[in-house]
């Protein structure tokens, strides 16, 4: 019987080969070979894409499919894609205050936690 985290790493590499799938919001744990999936998705088509991918993995006995599809808006973008362009806007523009400052997104609006010298 395979372990817990040898199926997620597999299901995870599944997912991240699927072509039409975009895997950046989507978190996979596994329990007793039983995969659940959570996060978002752009489309109801990626939704059971995903799920389809993780049903493939040798050792996946059931899936758990929480996918949210959040349909983009042309004037509003997810927090994960803000956190992750501040992330790299701070690494790019702070690089020696990367590691202390945190950024926490929610509803669109950035916060950004830590000390610097100045």
């Amino acid at each position: 019987m395979r372990t817990d985290q040898a199926v997620q790493e597999d299901v995870e590499q599944e997912l991240q080969w699927h072509p039409n799938l975009d895997t950046t919001n989507i978190a996979v744990s596994v329990k007793d070979g039983v995969v659940t999936l959570a996060g978002f998705v752009k489309s109801l088509t990626e939704k059971y894409e995903a799920e389809s991918a993780a049903k493939r993995v040798a050792g996946v006995r059931a899936v758990a499919n929480d996918l949210e599809v959040r349909l983009p808006a042309t004037d509003e973008r997810p927090d994960p894609d803000i956190a992750r362009d501040a992330m790299t806007a701070i690494q790019s523009q702070l690089p020696m205050f990367f590691e202390t400052i945190k950024v926490v997104v929610r509803d669109g609006w950035v916060t950004l936690d830590g000390q610097t010298e100045w």
